[in-house]
C-alpha cells in the first residue's frame, strides 16, 4: 500500500472515531443509571454507556466508515472506482422471473420448501442466463463498491457487516444476480460480484455459523470475509496493514478520547 493511501486511510479512520465518540457526550453516567436500572447489577456503568452508543456507532460504520475504507483501498491501484454506483441495462423477464424464484425458495424455511434448493452459484447464474423469452425491461442496481477497471472484469460488492438478517441477505443475493445479468446482456462476461462482509467474528471461515448469511448465499463463490474482502481490494497483505493503520490511529487519538474507546 502507498504512503499515500496509509496517510488517507489514517484520515478517514481518525475522522471517523472523532464524530462517534462524540456522541457519548449525549449521556451522563447519572442519566445512564435512571434510565437503565437493572442493567446495573450485571454491568458497568461504562459498559452501559458503551452498549448505549453501539447501534449508532454500527450503523455509521455500514453507511460511512466501510465504504470509504473500501474506496481509499481500491483507489491504491484502480482508477475507475465508485460508491453507491448504479448499474443499469435491458434484460428480459423470464430472467428476471428467475431471480425472483431462486431467492424466494432460498428465503422459504427448508421444511417449507417445494423445490429443494441450495444456494449454489453456478447453478442459479445457469438458470438465470438460459431462461430465454419474456419482454424486455430495464433494471437497475447499485453497489456499494465498483471498480469498472478491476482484473479480470468489473467488480461488484455489496459491503455488509458479517451478521445480515434475512432481508439484507436475501437482497445482497438478489442484486449480485441481477448484476450478473445486466452485464451478460451488455455482452460483459468477466463481471463478478460479491457479498463482502467486513470482519468475521469466528475469525476462521470454517467456523463461519450465521444462519440466514449460509441460508441465502453460496458462501464459497458469492462471500469475501474479513481478510478475504480487503486483499482482494488491494492485495495481498492489505487486511494486514489495515489493521496496523487502525491500531496506529487508535494510539494517536487524544488521551481522553482513547480511554473512552477503550471503555
Amino acid at each position: 500500500m502507498r504512503l499515500e493511501t496509509r496517510e488517507r486511510l489514517r484520515r478517514v479512520l481518525y475522522e471517523f472515531a472523532e464524530e462517534q465518540l462524540a456522541k457519548r457526550d449525549k449521556w451522563t453516567l447519572e442519566s445512564l443509571r435512571l434510565a437503565y436500572p437493572f442493567h446495573r447489577l450485571l454491568f458497568s456503568e461504562e459498559a452501559i454507556l458503551g452498549a448505549r452508543v453501539e447501534r449508532s456507532v454500527v450503523t455509521s460504520m455500514g453507511t460511512k466508515l466501510y465504504p470509504s475504507i473500501a474506496r481509499t483501498i481500491a483507489e491504491d491501484k484502480y482508477s475507475q472506482v465508485f460508491t453507491e454506483y448504479t448499474i443499469e441495462g435491458e434484460v428480459n423477464d423470464a430472467a428476471c422471473n428467475m431471480i425472483d424464484q431462486i431467492v424466494t425458495e432460498l428465503r422459504t424455511p427448508k421444511g417449507r420448501r417445494e423445490t429443494p434448493r441450495e444456494p449454489c452459484h453456478v447453478d442459479e447464474v445457469s438458470d438465470i442466463l438460459n431462461s430465454p423469452g419474456g419482454g424486455r425491461t430495464n433494471r437497475a442496481v447499485t453497489a456499494d463498491l465498483y471498480i469498472e477497471d478491476f482484473g479480470g472484469g468489473p467488480l461488484f460488492v455489496e459491503l455488509k457487516s458479517p451478521l445480515p438478517n434475512l432481508d439484507i441477505a436475501a437482497e445482497s443475493k438478489r442484486k449480485i444476480l441481477y448484476y450478473l445479468l445486466i452485464m451478460d446482456r451488455k455482452g460483459e462476461t468477466g463481471a463478478q460480484a460479491y457479498l463482502g462482509l467486513t470482519y468475521n467474528p469466528f475469525i476462521e471461515r470454517d467456523a463461519y455459523a450465521h444462519s440466514y448469511t449460509k441460508q441465502i448465499m453460496d458462501m464459497e463463490r458469492q462471500v469475501l470475509m474479513g481478510s478475504e474482502l480487503w486483499d482482494l481490494l488491494g492485495g495481498t497483505g492489505t487486511y494486514a496493514e489495515l489493521l496496523e493503520i487502525i491500531e496506529d490511529v487508535h494510539a494517536h487519538l487524544p488521551r481522553a478520547e482513547q480511554k473512552r474507546m477503550c471503555l
